[in-house]
């Protein structure tokens, strides 16, 4: 017969050297926990709204964002994207499509996509990015992505969130709050 204890609280004998049970160490997250950074919270924001064709080599919002208020200054945020980019151009070479990743005002990651054609029109294609940031802020702070093309000759442009058929490819961006 198996043994069963049921206690509401279980208190460190001497401060600050946690409490070991069969072999795991458990001490207080914000003090350096021994267990594996955890999860404090999952923000998620998602668009279907198309951008339309963005003709411009500067960044443009392409209305995916979200929200989150780190816990704690060493918090770290993962950001997880998963968002349809599309780059065409009529001739005259390829052309290469960008993402910013921004918090608030501060650019976090830029990543790059390719027609892979010369001259052709393209569906979207769905891309994941992620990364993680250190903001060091327990203010709310604002994620999201924007695009840009290499160039707008030959009628060079970029877009986000393209769907072929309506609710087809949601995208979405995901915060998660890690403890630091």
């Amino acid at each position: 017969m198996a043994s069963e204890i049921k206690v509401d609280t279980i208190s460190e004998k001497t401060s600050a050297n946690g409490v070991t049970i069969d072999g795991l160490k458990i001490k207080d997250v914000t003090s350096g926990s021994v267990m594996s950074k955890p999860i404090l919270q999952v923000v998620t924001g998602t668009t279907t709204t198309d951008t339309g064709a963005i003709a411009s080599t500067s960044f443009t919002d392409t209305g995916l964002t979200a929200s989150i208020t780190p816990t704690s200054t060493s918090s770290k945020v993962l950001v997880i994207v998963s968002q349809s980019y599309h780059a065409e151009r009529s001739g005259g070479g390829e052309i290469v499509g960008y993402v910013n990743i921004m918090r608030d005002t501060t650019e976090v990651a830029e990543y790059a996509f390719r027609s892979g054609l010369t001259s052709a029109i393209l569906t979207p294609q769905i891309k994941t990015i992620t990364c993680v940031d250190s903001p060091s802020s327990t203010s709310a702070l604002t994620y999201k992505t924007q695009v840009r093309g290499s160039t707008t000759d030959n009628d060079g442009k970029v877009r986000a969130n393209q769907q072929s058929t309506a609710g087809e490819s949601i995208c979405s961006i995901h915060l998660i709050e890690i403890a630091g």
